[in-house]
């Protein structure tokens, strides 16, 4: 049975999380949780990320998730920019970025409707709007790579961390090498979230692995291709 489905304490019936109260004999399975307590939240996906997905599936307004996937994907907008500039290919666009952010949202939630119909007679009811708020708090290590890694580096490299001239690697190389063993595991702390996710939805684990490096890599590989 996937961890999306819960059974009911009285009658044994398979529930999905989203529910509180059991389908087939109306017994409470949860009490109600009417919106995402966003610092509790973020708690937990450090603490226990299971308990953090189950807390937002649960939530019945799905409050902060735009936003935190907005956020969080300007974080990765801005990596990839800086990362071309290496190759003086990176140019910093708002209007790209979205562009990007929404072509982002519009696959998520596609992949959400490919679950949908895959995974109907194994989950029952699925809920896109789960899946869409669940991914977006799984890119939460964006977020302090954006607000707390991003900092420091403005604070060591100054302009030189956009202009690339010269490069970073040049002018503080411990630094710069130190910076990119964070940002590398802030992606690898991001993919892991995302596995835990799609392990709500897929039995085995090496399968919840797979699809979320796929995912995390064509977020990537779209902000690479489009800059």
């Amino acid at each position: 049975m996937s961890d999306y489905l819960i059974p009911c304490p009285k009658c044994k019936a398979n529930n999905p999380l989203s529910q509180s109260v059991c389908k087939k004999c109306g017994t409470i399975i949860r009490n109600r949780v009417p919106s995402i307590d966003l610092w509790k939240i973020f708690g937990l996906l450090i603490e226990n990320p299971n308990g953090a997905f189950i807390e937002i599936f649960h939530a019945e307004q799905k409050n902060f998730a735009t936003m935190v996937l907005a956020l969080a994907l300007f974080k990765v907008y801005l990596l990839s920019t800086l990362l071309l500039g290496v190759f003086n290919e990176g140019r910093f666009s708002i209007v790209h970025f979205i562009i990007l952010f929404a072509i982002s949202v519009v696959v998520i939630i596609s992949v959400g409707f490919i679950l949908k119909k895959l995974l109907r007679e194994q989950l029952g009811e699925f809920r896109i709007k789960d899946f869409y708020a669940g991914i977006s708090f799984s890119f939460m290590p964006q977020l302090i790579g954006l607000f707390i890694l991003f900092a420091m580096e403005f604070i060591v490299f100054g302009e030189q961390l956009f202009t690339f001239n010269p490069s970073p690697f040049l002018i503080k190389k411990n630094f710069a090498y130190l910076f990119l063993i964070l940002e590398i595991s802030i992606i690898v702390w991001n993919i892991n979230l995302t596995s835990k996710l799609f392990a709500f939805y897929f039995k085995k684990k090496i399968i919840s692995i797979f699809i979320s490096l796929v995912f995390i890599g064509l977020i990537y590989l779209s902000m690479n291709i489009f800059l």
